[in-house]
């Protein structure tokens, strides 16, 4: 048995093609489809489901799909290590994070990469359950999301913030300017992310919890063309209150207060774990703790609103993140 037969069994799992998978890896169909007939013989059992096309796993062969990446995976982490050892930690972290996280993301890249510079970060933006599963599954390094719930096994997790829900409004007069309420809210024109996605399912959790059950006017996946959105104004969305550090982003727009209630969730990294931990979850989890998020993402005490670019120097009274 030899690691690339194993990795052809994993991009097979991936690609749910035979001719895909062997694109995947570099190689023709014909080695691909004879490496994993080659590992049926040696362990003795079918592993794939044949007729004219692949048609998936047996049960035996699923299990030993789950155990090739995990053999796959630890395999890295041990190259991982030894490059630690050497004290040049080299490749790449693959980070899924929840689409709210965006403004955070990139001060806690800059962080990993000031202490790792020889690292590539990938960033993929998922919803909940699907960064578990591809955490699981070694698919992903370390991912951003919600952890004021307790993580299924094997995974670990360690808070670091708090995120509260507020609106993003067109800086018109029409609309609220410090404050207002979800029960308000919900009369304004929305465009919201989808309701399979676990941040739009909180949304309409705060807006049910006042009897309100709005039908937005546009849905997209993705929380920056939201914005873009509202910045050309007609429309508001929900943010995070931490959306503040990005607004010179998205001119002409302002942050909103969300009231009775206010949401608060709370936002962590998460891993599998295991000890000894992997070598990429370990290094951005000590690059974390370096840290300090909390006052990062902390909320000015009163809006600032922009037309056409800021309206205020920073020296003018915005508070700005601590230089680090």
């Amino acid at each position: 048995m030899f690691l690339r037969q194993l990795e052809y069994l994993v991009a097979l799992a991936h690609e749910q093609h035979f001719s895909r998978a062997a694109r995947h890896c570099n190689v023709s169909q014909p080695s691909l489809s004879n490496a994993i007939k080659q590992l049926e013989a040696e362990f003795g059992t079918p592993i794939v489901l044949r007729h004219q096309r692949f048609q998936g796993f047996t049960a035996e062969g699923s299990r030993i799909v789950e155990w090739s990446k995990r053999i796959l995976a630890d395999r890295d982490a041990m190259l991982q290590e030894l490059s630690v050892l050497k004290s040049t930690l080299a490749g790449r972290i693959r980070l899924g994070a929840m689409p709210t996280s965006s403004p955070v993301l990139p001060h806690i890249n800059a962080c990993f990469l000031k202490r790792h510079p020889g690292v590539q970060v990938d960033v993929s933006f998922l919803g909940l359950d699907e960064l578990r599963v591809k955490l699981i599954n070694f698919e992903l390094d370390v991912g951003i999301t919600y952890t004021d719930q307790k993580q299924p096994p094997p995974l670990a997790s360690r808070p670091l913030y708090n995120e509260h829900l507020s609106l993003l409004v067109p800086d018109d007069a029409q609309f609220p300017t410090e404050t207002t309420t979800w029960s308000a809210a919900a009369a304004l024109p929305l465009c919201l992310l989808p309701p399979h996605m676990h941040e739009r399912q909180i949304i309409d959790a705060a807006f049910a919890s006042v009897g309100k059950s709005p039908t937005p006017l546009i849905e997209s996946d993705s929380i920056v063309n939201l914005a873009f959105h509202t910045m050309l104004g007609g429309v508001v969305t929900v943010v995070p209150s931490h959306f503040e550090l990005v607004i010179g982003g998205f001119p002409r727009t302002r942050v909103v207060k969300l009231t009775e209630p206010e949401v608060v969730r709370e936002v962590g990294l998460i891993w599998v774990g295991g000890d000894p931990m992997l070598p990429m979850a370990k290094a951005m989890l000590d690059a974390l703790n370096a840290m300090a998020i909390p006052e990062l993402v902390k909320a000015p005490p009163t809006p600032l609103k922009l037309v056409n670019g800021p309206t205020r120097s920073p020296q003018g009274g915005g508070r700005r993140p601590a230089r680090r």
